[in-house]
């Protein structure tokens, strides 16, 4: 609340990972006491969308007017190359049951935010041997459920993805332009994060 006091321009207050932030209630307590202290604030939350459909009455209680979805598959075979493992409904799964839940949950939480006036915008994480075959599916069925945007954004290898290949920016165009055909994309992230406080091009990192 310090920096929003310092600089009256800043109107929007983001929440993201690492980890869900939907998983963990310490997200809900931090935006009740924003809430609490300021009206004219805007949240957003970045999601990997799993948890939206189950947590939307909280997120419209809470003045909740965007969410970014983070969802980089539309095919289960391809989402269990996306991620390792995933928790869902106090199971953890791995392989194609896993790709097939979380796209199923991530779908319908979509559909379900965008019916409740929630704007959403999907963040997708271009891995060019991987997914680049989903883009055209997957912005297709995201455009389809309401879905404002998809910001298309390149891998950027660390830790558990240390091996992969991050896309040229050919493979980001093509990606971008094949995603285009069926939804408006944005292009203008570098990289998405939270960590920082500012406006786009005058920010500095907490």
């Amino acid at each position: 609340m310090q920096e929003v006091e310092m600089n009256p321009r800043l109107k929007i207050v983001a929440v993201s990972g690492p980890g869900e932030p939907l998983a963990n209630e310490e997200t809900y307590t931090t935006l009740e006491g924003i809430r609490s202290r300021n009206t004219e604030l805007f949240f957003c939350l970045s999601t990997n969308g799993v948890l939206v459909e189950d947590t939307i009455s909280r997120l419209e209680k809470l003045g909740i007017t965007t969410i970014s979805v983070s969802m980089s598959a539309i095919y289960p075979e391809t989402a269990a190359q996306v991620y390792e493992w995933a928790l869902i409904d106090g199971e953890r799964l791995r392989g194609q049951e896993m790709g097939e839940m979380i796209i199923m949950k991530q779908l319908s939480g979509i559909e379900r935010a965008v019916d409740s006036g929630i704007t959403v915008k999907v963040n997708t994480v271009l891995i060019p041997n991987i997914n680049l075959s989903d883009i055209s599916s997957l912005s297709k069925q995201i455009s389809e459920l309401g879905v404002s945007l998809q910001n298309i954004v390149p891998l950027v290898p660390n830790v558990n993805t240390s091996k992969l290949v991050p896309p040229t920016s050919e493979e980001l165009n093509q990606a971008r332009q094949m995603g285009s055909i069926n939804i408006p994309q944005f292009t203008h992230c570098k990289q998405c994060r939270s960590d920082v406080v500012g406006i786009p091009g005058d920010d500095r990192i907490l």
